[in-house]
This record gives C-alpha cells, structure tokens and sequence, in this order.
C-alpha cells in the first residue's frame, strides 16, 4: 500500500458530497464524521497517474476509500496477461474483503487510472471497539458487512456474465446489471478497451456486436453512454 499522510480534516468540506456516498458512513452524522475518521486513522493520499495503491503479493492493510480520480483493479495470470476487475469510482472503497478475509498475499493489484485522491482507513480499526466505545462503532461493522454482502454478489453476477457463450448475451447481461439504479439510461465505467477485456472478449469481436445490436434496434450508445430502446 502507497505511503500517508494524516488527513486534513480541514479538506473535509472539499469531498463532503463524496462522503454522503460512501456506504461505508451510511448513517453517521456529519458532525460526528470527523469523530469517525480520526478514531479509525484515516490517513489520505494524492496518487499519480498509473501509480500502484496496492501491489499483487503484498499484504492488505488498509480499507481504501475514493474520494477523486478512478482507480482500476487488475489480476495477472502467470503469463501476465492482465485482466481487469473492476474501476473504482469516487464514493466507492476497495480492498474491504481482502482485509476482511485476512489476505496475506493480494491476488490483485490496483492502480490508478486518473490522478486520484484516496483514503486509506484502518481495517482493525473499523472492527474493533475503541477504548472509548464509540457509538457509530457499530454502524461501521453493520455498513461493512452489508458493502462485502453486495460485492459477493456483484461478483457472482460477474462470474455468471463471462461464462455465457456469445459476445451479444455477455453485453446484454451486463448492460441490465445497470438498470435497477440507472433505469434505461446507462453509464458504465469502461471505455471499449476496458469493457472488452472486463467480458473477457476481443475488443473487435465487441465493437462489432455493438454495432449489429444498434442495427437491430436493440441498444443505441455514444462512447460510455447507453440507452435501451
């Protein structure tokens, strides 16, 4: 994990909009968000452009949290052809079930995609009842359980979506893997290079069913955008 500093807890109103979106802070209170942070020793990082925030075969540590940029998460194979995983998005936290599972070798490596600031909060310290018996302690534990429970299943839907057989269905399941919280209008996270390679397709073979499934009055698009007739 990248090297810290102690938040300035003065920055906070910068990313307060930021912090109403992470679930993990689901039901605090803003007055006592400063409480929370320092007691779980949130520490913040400015990370550059394709800079690692956590290296394949190094030990999670820290439940990160992003507040700007967009971070990707990448698994390599032995012959290190690489995979991507997911894109985190400002509000979003990553590593929780690495250190949940208590991982000592992280199978994945997540780098940053733009110029990000990140939070990086103290596993233990999110779990653990401090001396002082913080109230929002449990909170915290019924948050992060509730976030691990809906990343199980996103990652489930995922396996589910790679394992179908053609180009077209992959899409189809995908795009609707949106729709319960972005209706018929879609933004995804990936540009082609990045959804290809997330369903585990050629980029061609998917910019090619993209176009046969607009002709067929069956998706229209631009870019990131999609919207389903």
């Amino acid at each position: 994990m990248v090297k810290t500093t102690n938040i300035k807890i003065y920055n906070m109103e910068k990313y307060l909009e930021i912090f109403k979106k992470i679930e993990l802070f689901k039901d605090i209170k803003d007055t006592e968000l400063k409480s929370v942070l320092n007691c779980i020793g949130a520490e913040v990082k400015n990370v550059k452009k394709g800079e690692i925030v956590l290296l394949t075969g190094d030990k999670p540590q820290h439940v990160g949290v992003i507040l700007a940029g967009r971070l990707h998460i990448i698994q390599e194979d032995y012959d290190g052809n690489r995979t991507l995983m997911n894109a985190v998005e400002p509000g979003e936290i990553f590593a929780e079930a690495l250190c949940c599972a208590g991982v000592l070798k992280s199978p994945v490596t997540v780098v940053a995609e733009l110029d990000s600031v990140i939070m990086l909060l103290n596993f233990a310290g999110i779990l653990h009842i401090c001396p002082s018996v913080c109230a929002f302690h449990t909170k915290l534990v019924g948050n992060m359980l509730e976030i691990i429970a809906k990343k199980t299943l996103i990652l489930q839907s995922r396996m589910e979506i790679i394992g179908l057989k053609s180009v077209r269905m992959k899409v189809t399941r995908y795009l609707e893997s949106f729709m319960p919280n972005q209706t018929k209008e879609i933004t995804i996270p990936f540009n082609r290079e990045e959804m290809a390679d997330f369903l585990c397709v050629e980029r061609s073979a998917l910019s090619h069913e993209l176009a046969r499934m607009k002709k067929d009055g069956l998706i229209e698009y631009k870019k990131n955008k999609f919207i389903i007739p």
